[in-house]
């Protein structure tokens, strides 16, 4: 069985991850997670702990300080019913470039994956971007999980093997999904698609690590 509670990582194998927390988000979030875990990185967001005496902004910035790589998904730039946009995912992405170009030591070497729903779509509210490199989901697990993948394995030291491929990754996913069941049901724990973030790490860990000993 999986040991539940992972020591903090080391910045270099620890990854920030901005994004929506909703239902309608959390398929996306699960095939990051997924993917981030099965390269041997962990990730890291707000849902690690809930403390509501803690300063959400300090946490994050916290966070963002602990961590070499950083997700931000822009995806959710519509307007709500008041004519407002969503700020919290560009101001966290604003965080990790500030300690980038801010920052000293290790935190020059911050790396981004900026990922959005649709091409082009951001420059209408964040032009200051329209330079860099910005990945496409779509709302797709799969795609989610091609851009993780593909951003991890191409920032992999030069002498280090490659990771498994976006098909590969994807068909794991779907492994995963598909019998990580019983292994909730051994655990004593909520079916999938209740379960907290904390339990979903360790569903996806637990799951890794009893495969690998059936394969060994």
């Amino acid at each position: 069985m999986a040991n539940r509670r992972t020591p903090k990582p080391s910045a270099a194998k620890a990854v920030f991850i901005n994004c929506p927390f909703d239902d309608g988000f959390k398929p996306l979030l699960r095939a990051m997670v997924f993917t981030i875990i099965s390269s041997g990185y962990h990730p890291r967001c707000a849902l690690d702990a809930t403390d509501g005496a803690e300063m959400r902004v300090g946490k994050i910035a916290t966070m963002i300080g602990e961590c070499d790589w950083g997700i931000h998904d822009l995806s959710r730039i519509e307007v709500d019913a008041a004519g407002i946009p969503r700020f919290n995912m560009p101001m966290e992405l604003g965080l990790h470039l500030g300690a980038r170009l801010l920052g000293e030591g290790r935190h020059r070497r911050k790396r981004a994956l900026i990922l959005e729903a649709e091409p082009h779509r951001y420059d209408a509210v964040l032009s200051d971007i329209s330079g860099q490199d910005i990945e496409v989901h779509r709302n797709d697990p799969d795609q989610a999980i091609r851009c993780v993948r593909n951003w991890l394995s191409e920032h992999r030291p030069h002498n280090a093997a490659p990771l498994p491929g976006v098909a590969a990754m994807q068909a794991d996913y779907r492994l995963f999904q598909a019998e990580v069941g019983a292994l909730l049901d051994a655990r004593r724990l909520d079916p999938l698609d209740e379960l907290t973030h904390s339990d979903f790490l360790f569903a996806v860990r637990d799951w890794i690590a009893v495969r690998a000993e059936a394969v060994a």
